[in-house]
């Protein structure tokens, strides 16, 4: 393999350094911007190169020992050579680099862009998903290898809770066990390849600030009675307040099923945020860091009592965590959101936290919002990954609302949105990230767009 030393002078939005060499950009994973490396060429594509870092030759000021032990193994935590003052700098220079280049906004703009620092930056993630596979006959569980569906072995990952860690641990040691002692096991691990075998994956969550813990396995078509009782018994050694089944039997890397049925208990667990408690299930989506949650969903409700805002429209709603804050401090909320569970579960939420100011409509944002006709003082949008679609930015548009509150886990569709947005005439008045995951390259941002 070819090796060059080369100057990182940037840092990409995946967690990989950037080098600017005569012979064109370099992607060098592990590096760290203002280090030499000696780095290795592992693939060569049409305009740029991607390498892996082979030594440090100059080393970056913020660059620590990765506490994992499994890091360069796991395809997670790609900043963790990184003290976490460092960690917070990248994030902003990876969101006001999207802005500028995706986005076309000026760069004076971000001259005061900090991101907002997590509470916890280990043992902070409420929950896991641990895939699960059939290797030469025995069942194995860990996480992937970076770019890859091969699987890397693992007892136990720094960023997770430790009620997570310690569930895993027991689930691992009591399969572990049986393998040893050849128990007869009644299922196997998936086979992706073919959409064989039983157990797809482990998923673990908990609440931070209340204690309870859920456990879920994700299975691959129907389970013989003797198989759900050797699934109970393997779920009960890691002594979850609830344990579920979730039903996924769709080929592909889409994790969960739509149909999950419970074990033991009732299926849900709660989470307390600021004066909040709220429900969630296995498949419900909820914020992985609750501290850093916490502060997100503040500043976002303190933005909107700042302009007085009483009638506001949520897109994206989820299981209303960030809804409970809207409420509070206007009269009228109307909130957006497509996964039928999680509508249940917000109606529940709202009605336990005594808001009757919320009407919750369950549906795709791109379709209920072409059949609504209120006048808004505020959108509050928190979209998926891919962002926004184009008829959702439109139909915002349309209204004449004045005030957008963008809240976004990518910064590359955050530019793309904000850039559609500025050509109908609204201006970025405010951008704030929060790290909602700590050594990691994803960063958590929310901007203010006006029209005047």
């Amino acid at each position: 393999m070819e090796q060059m030393i080369i100057n990182v002078t940037g840092f990409s939005g995946d967690g990989t350094g950037i080098a600017r060499t005569e012979n064109g950009v370099v992607f060098v994973q592990g590096a760290l911007p203002n280090e030499t490396v000696r780095a290795e060429i592992v693939a060569r594509k049409k305009d740029f190169m991607i390498a892996d870092t082979v030594s440090v030759e100059k080393t970056s000021s913020g660059r620590v020992k990765p506490k994992c032990k499994y890091y360069g193994c796991c395809g997670g935590c790609q900043l963790q050579p990184a003290d976490y003052g460092t960690q917070l700098k990248l994030k902003a220079s990876i969101v006001r680099d999207a802005m500028i280049r995706i986005g076309g906004f000026k760069p004076e703009i971000f001259d005061e862009l900090k991101c907002e620092a997590s509470p916890d930056f280990w043992n902070y993630r409420n929950k896991a998903a641990f895939p699960v596979q059939d290797i030469n006959g025995k069942i194995c569980v860990g996480f992937y290898r970076a770019g890859t569906h091969r699987l890397e072995f693992i007892n136990q990952c720094p960023v997770n809770a430790k009620k997570i860690n310690e569930m895993y641990e027991k689930i691992l040691a009591s399969l572990n066990d049986k393998q040893k002692n050849r128990v007869k096991i009644p299922f196997n691990g998936y086979d992706e390849k073919n959409n064989t075998g039983k157990l797809r994956h482990l998923i673990m969550r908990t609440g931070i600030n209340t204690g309870e813990n859920l456990l879920s396995f994700v299975i691959n078509g129907k389970l013989s009675a003797k198989s759900v009782k050797a699934l109970a018994s393997l779920g009960n050694e890691a002594r979850p307040d609830t344990l579920t089944i979730n039903h996924n039997s769709k080929p592909g890397n889409v994790i969960l099923g739509t149909y999950t049925e419970n074990l033991m208990g009732s299926g849900i667990i709660s989470e307390r945020l600021g004066k909040y408690k709220l429900n969630f299930d296995t498949t419900s989506f909820f914020q992985v860091n609750t501290g850093t949650a916490e502060k997100l969903f503040s500043y976002v409700k303190n933005l909107a009592e700042s302009f007085n805002a009483k009638n506001i429209l949520e897109l994206y709603s989820g299981t209303g965590s960030l809804t409970c804050y809207l409420a509070e401090i206007s009269e009228r909320v109307t909130s957006v959101e497509e996964w039928r569970g999680a509508v249940k579960i917000a109606m529940k939420n709202l009605r336990a936290n005594n808001f009757d100011n919320v009407e919750t409509l369950c549906g795709r944002s791109e379709e209920v919002i072409e059949d609504l006709r209120d006048k808004y003082d505020v959108v509050v949008l928190d979209p998926p990954r891919d962002g926004c679609e184009r008829t959702v930015i439109e139909a915002v548009k349309n209204f004449g609302v004045k005030k957008i509150i963008y809240v976004s886990c990518n910064p590359a569709t955050l530019a793309r949105d904000c850039k559609i947005f500025s050509g109908y005439g609204y201006k970025l008045m405010s951008i704030k990230s929060f790290d909602m995951f700590p050594q990691t390259a994803h960063v958590e941002t929310v901007c203010l767009l006006t029209h005047n």
